[in-house]
C-alpha cells in the first residue's frame, strides 16, 4: 500500500497558518469581498459542446503564467490552455494527445516516461509538469499516462518558468489542472468510447453540494487498450474526489484525493531503424516481449487547501500535500537493426551478426522500481487592490518540500541477436529475480518567492518576480558504496511590461531566467556531482489582440532563448567541463475565429530555430548541430462546422517537419502530416455521439526520437465511436 496515514504530516507554519486565519475575525468584517470559492468549476447543464472555446481565448483565467490574479492577457509571456470541452471535441485520450495541437509542441510516450514534449527548442526535462500547481520532479519521473477526462483543463506557459517553479523549467511549463467542486450546478456526465483496433475508455464526473456550506466532486475513468506493437496491452484507472467546506463568507477549505493505477503488459519501447530509416513491415513487432514483462504505476495524491480573505485587498493561500509513487518494471529496451556481417556494440560489449541474416540486437535489461515520496507545503499572501490611485497586485510566500527515494534495481548490458520479425520472448530475469542495487535519495527545497504587477501609467504595467531556492541532495546507492551530498542556491527572476495599446490589443515585453540540472537532482550520480546547474535566459515581445466583438482572438511572439553550462568535452584537456551552450530564436502565431455562430476555426503556427552553439562529447564537435526531436516547423489548423442545429463536423491537422534523432545530425526522420476528423450527432439535448478516425492517412511516423538506433512511432490509423450524456 503506497499511502501510510504517517505519510501526511502537519508542519509548523500550516497550523500557525490557522492561528492566524481563525484569529482575524474583526478584521474580515471590515470589507464586504464575494464569498470565495476554491478552484471553482463552471459547468452549466448543456453538453461540453456548447462550451468549447479557443486555446488562446485571451479572457479565459490563467494560473500558470503567473501567481498573480488576471486572465491570459495580463500575462507577460505566451500562455495556452485547453479546456475539458475542447479536450472533447477534438478526441483527446490523454494529456500528451492533448499538447498536440497547442503552438509549437510536439510529444510522445517514450521508452521510461509516460510523457515527453519539445517546445521552443528544448525537450523532455527542460520544461515543468505541474499537477495542480505542484511540481513533483523532473517529467521523466513524474509523467504518468492520465486520462484527459480527469482535467478541467490543461495550461502552458512557453519559456522559462523557474521564477514561479523552480529548476528544470527552461522551456516552459505545464499544469494539468483537476476537475473541482463549485457553486453551479455539475451534472452526472458519462463518457465511453469504444476504438479500433481495440479500445475502451468510460469515464464519469459528478458534482453537488451537501447544505449551504459544502460542495463536492467525483471523477473517474478507466481505459482497456491495445497498443501500437503485438501483445502490448495498457489497463488503467484513475478516481479523484475532492471537498470543500465554505467555512465562513472569507473562508475557504477543501482536500483532494486522486489515486491512479496502470499496468502494461509488453509495453512498447520502440521500433529499430533501418539504415537510418523508418521501415513499416517492423510497425506492429515488439521486441519487449518477455515473459515476465511488467510495467505498473501506482500513484496517490492528498491535497488540503485553505483560503482566507482578510479584507481590503489581503488574501492568504495555503497549500499542503502528500504524493506518494510506486513504479515496478522489467522489460528490455536499446535495439538496433544489424545486417549481415556487421556488428552491434554498447557500453563496450561488441556483438559480430554472423547468422548470414539481418537481425535485430536487444542491449540493456532492465528489472527495477522505486517509492517516490514527496511532501510540502507552500503559504502565499497576496495584495489586490489600488495603492495612490494605481492598480497593484502582488504575491509573496515560502515553500518547502521534502522527496524521499527508493529504488532496488538490476540493468544488464547483454547483446542478443533476434529475428527482426519473431523476436523469442527471452527470460533474461527469471521471477523473483533479486535486484542487487539500491539508490536512496534525498531531496530537501526551501524556497522563497514574490511577484508584484503595478500600473504605472492608465494601460501600462510592470511586473517582476523573484524566486530564490535552497536545494540539499543526499544520495547512496549500495553496494557500490556510492554516497554524496550537495547543495544549491539558485535565484531566477523575471520582468516585464503589458502594455494596453488599444481596445483588446495588448502587447508585452518580458526578460526571464531558468535553472535546470542535468537529471532530476535525486537521481545524479556520483559522475555528475561536480556540476552546477545550468542556466538560461529568455528575452521575448509579443502582442495579443482580440477582434469581431469577441468572435476572435490572435497572438504573436518572438522569442531567444540561451542557455550555457552545459557539460561538455574541454578539447585542450579532455575533461568534461561545463562549457557547453545551446540557443534558440523563433516565432509563433496562434488564434481562432467564428465568423459565425455555425462555424469555428484555429490555427497556429511555430518556427524555432534551434542549435548547440558549443558542444562536445569526446572527439566529436556538434557546434551548429541541431538537438533531437525538434521539429523547425510546427503547425496546427482545424474547422468545426454545424450544418445544421443537430450535426457538427471537423477536422484538424498536426504537422511537424522533419526532426533528428541524435546530437551527431546523422540521422534525419522526415516530417509528418497527421489529420483527424469528426462527425457528432446531438440525438437529444443532452446527449450526442460521435464518429471519428485518428490519422486517416494511416501516417507512419516517428513521435520520438530516442536515439540513432530506434524510435517511437506514432499512433496509427483508428477508429473510434463515442457517446456523451449528462443527466
Amino acid at each position: 500500500m503506497i499511502y501510510r496515514a504517517s505519510g501526511l504530516r502537519l508542519s509548523a507554519h500550516v497550523v500557525a497558518f490557522w492561528a492566524t486565519v481563525l484569529g482575524v475575525g474583526p478584521a474580515l468584517g471590515q470589507g464586504t469581498p464575494p464569498p470565495l470559492q476554491l478552484d471553482p468549476v463552471v459547468v452549466d447543464e448543456r453538453l461540453a459542446r456548447d462550451r468549447v472555446r479557443s486555446t488562446t481565448d485571451l479572457t479565459a483565467p490563467n494560473t500558470t503564467g503567473s501567481r498573480l490574479p488576471g486572465t491570459a492577457r495580463d500575462v507577460p509571456g505566451s500562455v495556452e490552455s485547453i479546456n475539458q470541452a475542447t479536450i472533447q471535441e477534438r478526441g483527446k485520450r490523454t494529456w500528451i494527445d492533448a499538447l498536440e495541437g497547442m503552438t509549437g509542441f510536439t510529444a510522445a510516450v517514450r521508452p521510461g516516461a509516460a510523457g515527453v514534449m519539445s517546445a521552443r527548442g528544448f525537450t523532455e526535462n527542460s520544461f515543468a509538469l505541474l499537477y495542480d500547481g505542484i511540481r513533483v520532479s523532473s517529467t521523466t519521473i513524474t509523467t504518468r499516462t492520465y486520462d484527459a477526462f480527469m482535467f478541467d483543463r490543461i495550461e502552458v506557459l512557453r519559456g522559462p518558468a523557474s521564477v514561479l517553479f523552480g529548476e528544470s523549467a527552461v522551456g516552459g511549463a505545464i499544469n494539468l489542472v483537476r476537475k473541482a467542486p463549485g457553486p453551479q450546478p455539475q451534472p452526472l456526465e458519462v463518457m465511453t468510447t469504444l476504438s479500433m483496433p481495440a479500445g475502451l475508455r468510460v469515464g464519469v464526473g459528478k458534482g453537488g453540494r451537501i447544505g449551504d456550506s459544502l460542495t463536492w466532486r467525483l471523477d473517474g475513468v478507466i481505459n482497456a487498450e491495445r497498443g501500437t506493437a503485438n501483445g502490448s496491452e495498457l489497463r488503467s484507472g484513475n478516481i479523484s474526489g475532492a471537498i470543500r467546506w465554505q467555512v465562513t463568507d472569507h473562508i475557504a477549505t477543501g482536500l483532494d484525493f486522486d489515486y491512479l493505477r496502470a499496468d502494461v503488459d509488453d509495453a512498447y519501447w520502440g521500433t529499430p531503424l533501418v539504415r537510418g530509416a523508418i521501415d513499416t513491415s517492423l510497425r506492429d513487432v515488439n521486441y519487449n516481449n518477455l515473459p515476465n514483462n511488467r510495467y505498473n504505476d501506482r500513484v496517490l495524491w492528498l491535497r488540503w487547501k485553505t483560503e482566507a480573505e482578510l479584507g481590503n485587498g489581503f488574501r492568504l493561500r495555503n497549500q499542503l500535500w502528500n504524493y506518494q509513487a510506486y513504479r515496478d518494471w522489467v522489460n528490455v529496451y536499446r535495439f538496433a537493426y544489424v545486417p549481415a556481417g556487421a556488428s552491434c556494440s554498447f557500453r563496450g560489449s561488441t556483438l559480430v551478426n554472423g547468422t548470414g541474416r539481418d537481425q535485430v540486437c536487444r542491449q540493456t535489461w532492465e528489472n527495477l522500481g522505486y517509492d517516490h515520496r514527496f511532501t510540502g507545503n507552500r503559504l502565499e499572501a497576496a495584495f489586490d487592490g489600488a495603492i495612490a490611485g494605481r492598480a497593484v497586485s502582488a504575491v509573496a510566500g515560502v515553500e518547502y518540500a521534502d522527496t524521499r527515494w527508493d529504488s532496488p534495481r538490476n540493468e544488464v548490458t547483454s547483446l542478443q541477436l533476434v529475428d527482426p520479425y519473431s523476436p523469442p520472448a527471452t527470460d533474461f530475469f527469471s521471477r523473483g529475480t533479486a535486484r542487487t542495487q539500491n539508490v536512496q535519495a534525498k531531496l530537501r527545497q526551501l524556497a522563497g518567492f514574490a511577484e508584484l504587477r503595478v500600473e504605472v501609467f492608465p494601460g501600462l504595467k510592470l511586473v517582476g518576480g523573484v524566486r530564490q531556492d535552497w536545494l540539499w541532495v543526499d544520495y547512496d546507492r549500495q553496494p557500490a558504496n556510492q554516497r554524496y551530498e550537495r547543495s544549491f542556491t539558485p535565484t531566477t527572476w523575471r520582468v516585464g511590461a503589458v502594455w494596453n495599446v488599444w481596445k483588446e490589443g495588448t502587447a508585452y515585453a518580458a526578460f526571464a531566467t531558468a535553472i535546470e540540472p542535468r537529471f532530476a537532482l535525486f537521481t545524479l550520480g556520483v559522475t555528475d556531482t561536480p556540476f552546477s546547474l545550468t542556466s538560461a535566459r529568455q528575452f521575448e515581445v509579443g502582442f495579443k489582440q482580440g477582434f469581431g466583438g469577441g468572435r476572435g482572438e490572435i497572438t504573436a511572439a518572438v522569442y531567444r532563448i540561451e542557455k550555457k553550462d552545459i557539460p561538455s568535452t574541454d578539447p585542450a584537456t579532455g575533461a568534461t567541463v561545463q562549457i557547453g551552450r545551446q540557443s534558440s530564436t523563433g516565432f509563433e502565431i496562434g488564434g481562432s475565429f467564428r465568423p459565425i455562430d455555425s462555424l469555428r476555426l484555429f490555427a497556429n503556427a511555430a518556427m524555432v530555430s534551434a542549435r548547440f552553439d558549443e558542444f562536445r562529447s569526446g572527439s566529436s564537435n556538434f557546434a551548429g548541430n541541431q538537438p533531437p526531436n525538434v521539429p523547425r516547423w510546427v503547425l496546427n489548423g482545424g474547422v468545426t462546422w454545424a450544418p445544421v442545429a443537430d450535426w457538427t463536423v471537423g477536422g484538424i491537422v498536426n504537422y511537424r517537419s522533419s526532426i533528428v534523432a541524435n546530437d551527431a545530425n546523422t540521422v534525419r526522420l522526415p516530417g509528418a502530416a497527421i489529420a483527424d476528423v469528426f462527425a457528432t450527432w446531438a440525438f437529444q439535448p443532452n446527449a450526442d455521439v460521435t464518429f471519428r478516425i485518428h490519422n486517416i492517412t494511416d501516417t507512419v511516423y516517428a513521435a520520438w526520437a530516442t536515439d540513432a538506433n530506434y524510435v517511437v512511432l506514432g499512433r496509427p490509423r483508428t477508429f473510434e465511436l463515442g457517446l456523451r450524456a449528462r443527466f
